[in-house]
C-alpha cells in the first residue's frame, strides 16, 4: 500500500513566492516537487524541477535573459492537483502518474468528512519499493531504444529544444568521437546558475592565438565570454548498466544513486531506462 512506500515530510511553498524559494527549498531538501499553498492556507498546485525548465526553454535563449527567480510560482505551477488515497496501491499510484504525465501525488486520508494531506508519493518511492522484489524481467524487455543525444559543444538551449522537441527528460552528451561523457536532464538545467547575482551571464572564456610577426611567438588574448555548453552542465556518465541485467537491478541503482535515468551500453548505447519505464512495470503488479 501508499502508506508502506511514501515520503510523510511534505514541503510546500506559497503560490505568491519567487522560484528561486522553490528553487531553494528544493536544493535544501534534495526533492523535485512542492506543493503550492494558496491564500487561504489549502493546496492548490504543485511545482516541480520540469515546471522550471520548461519555463527557461521560453522566449528568446535561456543565456541572454536576466534570471527568473523574480518570477512567481503561480506562473510556472500545474494546478488541478491530483491526489490518491493512502489505502491504495503502488500500481495505481503509478498508473496515474503515467496517464497524467506527473511524477508526484499528494498522499491523503479521511478524517471524519474531511481529507487529510499525509505524505506524498514520488517516482522515486515507487521505484525505491520495486527495487526490494525479485522479479526477473531484464532491462532489455522493457528500454527505451530511442536515444536523444546532443554534442559535447551544443549549447544549453538546443539541450532544451531536443528535450522539448522528443519529449524527454534526458538527452546523452558525446564528444566529437560520438562516445558517451554525460548526460542533461531537466534536473541539470533547474539548478544550474546562468547569472550572477548582478543578473550577469556566466559564461566561458574563450582564448584566441596570435602572432605578432609572421613565425613570431604566440600571444594569447581573451575574447568575450561565450555561453554555456552541454560540458559545462551535464553529469558525467559515471554509472551505467547493461540490456541483460535485471530491472529490478537497475531500480537498486536509481534509488542508491538517486538519478531518474540509466544509459544502456553493450559495447555501445543500445537504450535507456527511464523512471517511466519501470513505472509501466509497477503498473502491472497486482
Amino acid at each position: 500500500m501508499i502508506k508502506q512506500c511514501m515520503t510523510t515530510q511534505v514541503y510546500a511553498v506559497s503560490a505568491d513566492e519567487p522560484i528561486s524559494r522553490a528553487r531553494n527549498l528544493m536544493l535544501k531538501h534534495d526533492i523535485g516537487r512542492l506543493i503550492v499553498i494558496g491564500e487561504e492556507n489549502n493546496p492548490v498546485g504543485i511545482v516541480t524541477k520540469k515546471d522550471i525548465t520548461k519555463r527557461l526553454s521560453q522566449a528568446e535563449p535561456t543565456w541572454r535573459r536576466r534570471p527568473i527567480d523574480n518570477i512567481p510560482v503561480s506562473l510556472v505551477m500545474t494546478e488541478n492537483l491530483l491526489n490518491i488515497h493512502q489505502e491504495a496501491t503502488a500500481a495505481q499510484a503509478a498508473e496515474i502518474m503515467l496517464e497524467n504525465e506527473i511524477s508526484g501525488l499528494p498522499v491523503i486520508k479521511k478524517d471524519n468528512d474531511d481529507e487529510k494531506l499525509v505524505g506524498i508519493i514520488t517516482k522515486h518511492d515507487l521505484i525505491r519499493h520495486y527495487s526490494t522484489k525479485e522479479y526477473i524481467t531484464k532491462v532489455k524487455d522493457v528500454m527505451d531504444t530511442y536515444v536523444v543525444t546532443v554534442n559535447i559543444h551544443h549549447t544549453i538551449d538546443h539541450a532544451l529544444y531536443e528535450m522539448n522537441e522528443n519529449n524527454v527528460n534526458v538527452v546523452v552528451v558525446l564528444t566529437e568521437g560520438n562516445k558517451p561523457a554525460g548526460v542533461i536532464s531537466r534536473d541539470n538545467l533547474a539548478f544550474t546558475e546562468l547569472t550572477d547575482a548582478d543578473g550577469n551571464v556566466y559564461g566561458r572564456e574563450v582564448k584566441m592565438a596570435r602572432r605578432d610577426v609572421a613565425a613570431g611567438m604566440k600571444k594569447y588574448r581573451y575574447i568575450r565570454e561565450m555561453p554555456l555548453v552541454a560540458e559545462d552542465v551535464m553529469t558525467p556518465l559515471n554509472k551505467t548498466i547493461t540490456s541483460n541485467e535485471r530491472v529490478v537491478d537497475a531500480a537498486k541503482v536509481m534509488s542508491t544513486i538517486g538519478t531518474k535515468s540509466l544509459i544502456v551500453i553493450d559495447d555501445e548505447i543500445v537504450g535507456i531506462l527511464h523512471a517511466d519505464n519501470i513505472l509501466n512495470e509497477i503498473k502491472k503488479q497486482t
